[in-house]
């Protein structure tokens, strides 16, 4: 039995390039090798090296801008372009004490409806979708309860992001008649703070949410919360 919770609910690697040596200049072998000694030659070459070193560092550096400060030369980007598109984020925060967001949302059967219509009754909002089986399986309790209080609470199911003919076949399959409304894009849920499915928001007859539970319901579980959204 599932146990309901109520309340509020690279960068890449630095990398180092090595210049190459750089070479020596034509008649200097023959003059290094014969009259040199090797703490000359050695000598030399650092010297090479430093200037070299120091002539990349002056093209690298960035240059001064408004107000005396560096100005980057390059801005790095790192793209997903070579990744599968990640669906938008469900997330949006804890939804407990706030009010249902405004504005109209499709129906099932057609239309348009909004939270507004169900304003002066205690609603439960049940998020599913014919893609996870928990949600089918916790179907007949919604219906059951529903069935129990008649018009005291309403009910609102929220098919996300599934298809009209899914969601209309498990509608008739489960024999739920409370409404449906459709949430193809997820942002009844981003909005709702949905993370997991299914889920069950409770909400005051003002239209303010009083708590989430996420997971399977039993209808003994929905029924208990809903005698408290009634006290």
């Amino acid at each position: 039995m599932t146990e309901l919770r109520w309340g509020p609910m690279a960068t890449p690697p630095d990398t180092e390039v090595s210049l190459p040596p750089a070479p020596p200049s034509p008649g200097s072998p023959t003059l290094i090798r014969r009259g040199r000694h090797p703490l000359v030659l050695g000598t030399v070459a650092a010297v090479v090296a430093l200037a070299a070193a120091m002539a990349v560092a002056a093209v690298l550096a960035p240059s001064p801008g408004a107000g005396g400060q560096p100005t980057p030369e390059i801005e790095l980007r790192f793209s997903g372009d070579d990744q599968d598109p990640a669906p938008p984020p469900l997330v949006g925060g804890d939804p407990t004490g706030q009010p249902l967001p405004a504005g109209n949302f499709s129906m099932l059967e057609g239309g348009l409806g909004s939270f507004a219509d169900y304003r002066g009754t205690p609603l439960v909002i049940n998020f599913f979708a014919s893609w996870c089986p928990p949600c089918v399986a916790e179907m007949p309790a919604f219906e059951s309860v529903h069935q129990e209080l008649g018009g005291g609470v309403g009910f609102l199911g929220v098919n996300l992001r599934d298809s009209v003919g899914n969601a209309t076949e498990l509608v008739e399959r489960t024999g739920v008649s409370y409404d449906i409304a459709r949430d193809p894009a997820g942002e009844l849920a981003q909005a709702l703070g949905v993370v997991a499915m299914p889920s069950t928001v409770f909400v005051s007859a003002e239209g303010v949410v009083l708590g989430t539970h996420a997971g399977e319901v039993s209808a003994d579980q929905l029924h208990q919360k809903v005698e408290e959204l009634l006290r």
